[in-house]
């Protein structure tokens, strides 16, 4: 494919991408695919996806190896799944044995939003299905899910609609109560050994994100306040309990009702960084700050995206190095859609912007993902023209940025 039959651009530089630069990997996916998801490990890429079959969901995670696909393996399969373009299913892989896990969500009751978190455990090359990741039997909303290795084992966090009580006989979204956010740590057997709350009212359906920064898991999310401000928060594991949450930054969002786009977060060693969207002030905007001290502080507030094209968020960031990250966001103009990708040092210099254009802003898009492995950046969405969709996956060289 000629990348000029693609429409790519780099915004404030004269030329485009060569042959070389953007490629497309073909990996041969089923019919139907969607909900990617990119993991990078020392030795490793993997991707987690879905296909739908007539009335059933499969889940399946492989490895991108020399622009191919390899180790294809179902994780789960199912009819009465809950299948959602921005609650989509993840993975996560523990470097000191090579265990994983990975999770889909499964309808609770005839309710719409009725649904529980199933986690799957992978240890000798085998997945397992386990049980609900969370301890209530409420037919409510569970979602919305983060995972990362933690010790032999893992951490997650999730939204959980255990308080909003929700009728089940209802076609409504949530009850009168509030959404919490709550966690879980899972031992190297794949058994949950302890839960928490985080914070007893959240955002009620925005992305959770979390990292381990040297041995602290830091979680970000989307509060929630009696006066509905619906800024970003942060709350740190440390000694076997989460901190108090504090707001990212004073963005002063008021919105009544959620936008369903939640914060990013990645790190380096002790260096942390958080990517968010936000319209307050009647303004779209995307936004970064960095830590050097695991996320205790952060510095100032950095603006990402351009003037001309309306940012709509949902966001990605990927440290590059330890000194460098890569942010992504989707934006439109004029009705057209452009996933974009900034490079930012921590001194807070801005890259240009490169913007792939010819992409749907629509919810069918996702939630598109950038990973970082070796010299590469691998990007990832879903494509859809109405009819059906599939995923699309893109390498580039970090040496491009």
């Amino acid at each position: 494919m000629k990348i000029r039959n693609y429409l790519v651009f780099i915004f404030f530089l004269s030329s485009c991408f060569s042959n070389n630069d953007l490629r497309e990997i073909h990996l041969g996916l089923g019919s139907e695919s969607s909900e990617p998801f990119l993991l990078s490990s020392k030795d490793n890429l993997f991707l987690s996806w879905t296909e739908e079959k007539e009335d059933s969901v499969f889940l399946y995670q492989g490895k991108i190896h020399n622009d191919k696909l390899i180790d294809k393996k179902l994780i789960n399969k199912g009819v009465d799944w809950f299948v959602n373009w921005a609650d989509f299913p993840s993975i996560s892989y523990n470097d000191i044995n090579g265990n994983m896990m990975s999770l889909n969500l499964k309808k609770s009751s005839a309710a719409t939003f009725s649904y529980d978190v199933i986690y799957h455990f992978k240890n000798n090359g085998n997945w397992i299905n386990k049980k609900k990741l969370h301890n209530d039997n409420t037919f409510t909303e569970h979602g919305f899910v983060s995972i990362q290795p933690f010790n032999e084992g893992f951490i997650a966090s999730w939204l959980d609609g255990r308080n909003t009580k929700l009728d089940p006989n209802s076609s409504g979204h949530h009850g009168n109560g509030s959404m919490s956010l709550r966690s879980a740590i899972i031992n190297n057997n794949g058994d949950i050994i302890d839960e928490n709350l985080v914070d007893n009212k959240v955002c009620d359906c925005c992305q959770t994100s979390m990292t381990i920064s040297n041995g602290i898991p830091i979680l970000v999310y989307r509060d929630r306040t009696d006066d509905e401000k619906r800024d970003i928060s942060i709350s740190r594991y440390v000694n076997n309990k989460w901190t108090k949450s504090r707001p990212i930054n004073d963005d002063n969002w008021i919105i009544n009702g959620c936008p369903v786009n939640g914060p990013n977060i990645d790190s380096y060693e002790d260096n942390v960084v958080v990517s968010w969207f936000s319209a307050s002030n009647g303004i779209p905007k995307v936004n970064i700050k960095f830590s050097n001290d695991r996320g205790s502080s952060f510095g100032d507030k950095i603006l990402v995206n351009d003037i001309d094209k309306t940012p709509i968020g949902r966001v990605d960031v990927e440290f590059l190095d330890k000194d460098e990250v890569l942010v992504s966001w989707l934006s439109s103009l004029n009705g057209k859609g452009y996933l974009n990708m900034r490079k930012i040092n921590l001194k807070g210099s801005l890259g240009d912007i490169i913007s792939l254009d010819d992409i749907s802003s629509q919810r069918s898009t996702g939630f598109p993902q950038i990973e970082k492995f070796l010299n590469d950046i691998y990007i990832s969405w879903t494509d859809s023209d109405g009819n059906s969709k599939n995923v699309k996956t893109y390498r580039l060289p970090v040496s491009y940025l």
